[in-house]
Order: structure tokens, then sequence, then C-alpha cells
């Protein structure tokens, strides 16, 4: 699926334009979720296909009943609390200044005082998703197995659930519903 943005500049002032979905509090599926990810991927950058193995994996693209579960915001992404606040945390991660300044140019956000919540947003989550991977210091690998185990490691963690083959297996299932 292909995603245009409408990108308008005025100054020093960039906007881009999304669907209302993205910014509605709970929203899901896949057409949300791969338009949040190309806008978002546009801005940060790339991740080879994993930003939307994460949103696959972790909340089946929202739909998974936990997904908006009481008391959790992490969203589609499902990036928890302490990960959200590593997004915004310049003393251990520098280069979050520069990454901030963009968010704020295509989207009015202003991440470093932005509140979890606001994650239920599928874009929130997936910024916040992006920035969480952007402060690993080993770059995304390719393949789905070196992305499974970077899952891990980085994302999921060993505080997660999830293992290398539930990543491998969710990822496979989706992918064997779209051949349907």
């Amino acid at each position: 699926m292909m995603f245009c943005f409408l990108i308008l500049t005025t100054g020093t002032t960039m906007a881009v334009h999304l669907s209302n979905d993205a910014w509605k509090d709970r929203a899901f599926g896949e057409n949300v979720v791969d338009e949040v990810i190309a806008s978002v991927e546009q801005i940060i950058g790339g991740t080879k296909g994993f930003l939307k193995k994460v949103a696959v994996v972790e909340s089946n693209l929202g739909k998974a009943s936990g997904t908006f579960r009481s008391g959790y915001f992490g969203g589609i992404f499902q990036v928890d609390f302490v990960g959200f606040k590593d997004t915004q945390n310049t003393k251990s991660h520098p280069s979050l200044r520069a990454k901030f300044a963009k968010i704020k140019l295509a989207y009015d956000v202003d991440w470093e005082s932005g509140d979890w919540k606001k994650a239920l947003k599928p874009i929130y989550s997936a910024i916040a998703a992006r920035l969480l991977i952007s402060n690993i210091p080993k770059e995304i690998p390719s393949g789905l197995e070196a992305q499974a185990r970077y899952w891990k490691q980085y994302y999921n963690t060993d505080k997660g659930a999830g293992s290398v083959q539930d990543f491998i297996d969710r990822w496979n299932a989706y992918i064997n519903t779209k051949k349907n």
C-alpha cells in the first residue's frame, strides 16, 4: 500500500497531513498502521520493515484484546512507560533533540513535554516506537530471524513475555493471512 503525504512548508513550519484515525485514541488496523509508519519513517528514518513487524507482533495492528487495556497507554506499538520516558531522555540520548525538532515541524508536537497517555493515538505510538528504536546503539538488522532477536534483546527485552520464536510465528501468521 502506498501513501502520499501532503507536506506544506511556510518558512520554518512544515505540516504532515494524516487521516483523522492517525490522531484518534484507540484507532487500529492495517490502514492506520501503514499510514503512521510511512509518515514517521519519512520524518525520522526507515526501519527495514521492523516497525510494521513490531505493530503486528506486539498488538496485531491494535486488534489484540489487551492492546488498549485499562491503565496502559502504549498503544499499537506497546511502548511501555519506561520506554516512553527514554524517548524523552536527551541526557542519555542527545541525538533526540534533532528528532524532536523534526517532529515539531512535521506534526506540531512538542515531544519532550509529551504525555505517555497520548500514545493511545497511532501517530504518537509510532513516534514513540521509532524514537525508542533510534536510541538503540545497534543498527536494525535485515531478515526476519535477525529482527526477531533484535526485538527480543532491545524492544521486548527479557522482561517481556514474548520470545524470538513468538515474533517469527506471529509475523508468519500475519503473512499467511495476507495470502488468503
